[in-house]
């Protein structure tokens, strides 16, 4: 029997083999083997030598959705707002009018006449109480009053006990406002000190005269 050989140039022409290149013949080798390992895989899986390709089953995919990202609203603006004016606050002014005691002399009653050719008759400085300017300061206005602008000027009888304190205060004149009446006697009675009047060497309660002026301007 005559033996065929095959080879993957036996079914072309000469003419053609001849003008190929050599990456033409090496392509054409390449697919006549891919071709014959085809045929003969399929041969043996037919026959059931070989395992037959197997088919991908149905691929079940799930879609994931990004959660949605919150973005935050940006910040309302900065309340515009206009500054109040500003108005200087006036001051009230108070004035105190000292009233400077005045010295008083005071007699000893007569001796008997029998007595009085022999005794000379002594004589008792009266001093009046003097003010410690350091404790006399202004009293506070009263608030109603400044809204309203009640001022006004005021006498004081002051009743000075023998330590120099002001154990009582009466009106002799009012400013004309109770507010302001008040005001000033519970300041006299609460701050105000007296050296007290002297009786000779002897300190004695005394009575006196001061004023007080609520102004404002």
């Amino acid at each position: 029997m005559n033996q065929l050989s095959y080879n993957t140039g036996a079914f072309r022409a000469p003419h053609t083999r001849e003008t190929q290149t050599k990456e033409q013949k090496i392509f054409g080798l390449a697919f006549a083997l891919t071709m014959e390992a085809a045929i003969v895989y399929a041969l043996l899986a037919t026959l059931g030598v070989a395992p037959a390709p197997t088919v991908p089953g149905i691929i079940h995919g799930t879609v994931i959705l990004e959660p949605p990202t919150t973005v935050d609203p940006p910040p309302p603006p900065p309340p515009n707002f206009e500054a109040p004016a500003i108005t200087t606050p006036f001051e009230p002014t108070i004035t105190l009018d000292y009233v400077p005691p005045q010295d008083t002399a005071i007699t000893l009653p007569a001796d008997p006449p029998e007595r009085q050719a022999s005794l000379p008759l002594p004589v008792v400085k009266f001093t009046q109480a003097r003010a410690l300017l350091a404790t006399h300061s202004t009293p506070d206005y009263p608030p109603v009053s400044r809204r309203l602008g009640e001022q006004g000027t005021l006498r004081l009888r002051l009743s000075i006990s023998v330590e120099g304190a002001v154990k009582d205060a009466m009106v002799e004149q009012s400013s004309g406002y109770p507010r302001l009446d008040d005001a000033a006697i519970q300041w006299v009675k609460g701050h105000w000190r007296y050296q007290p009047a002297m009786e000779g060497t002897r300190p004695v309660a005394s009575t006196l005269s001061a004023i007080v002026t609520f102004k404002l301007e």
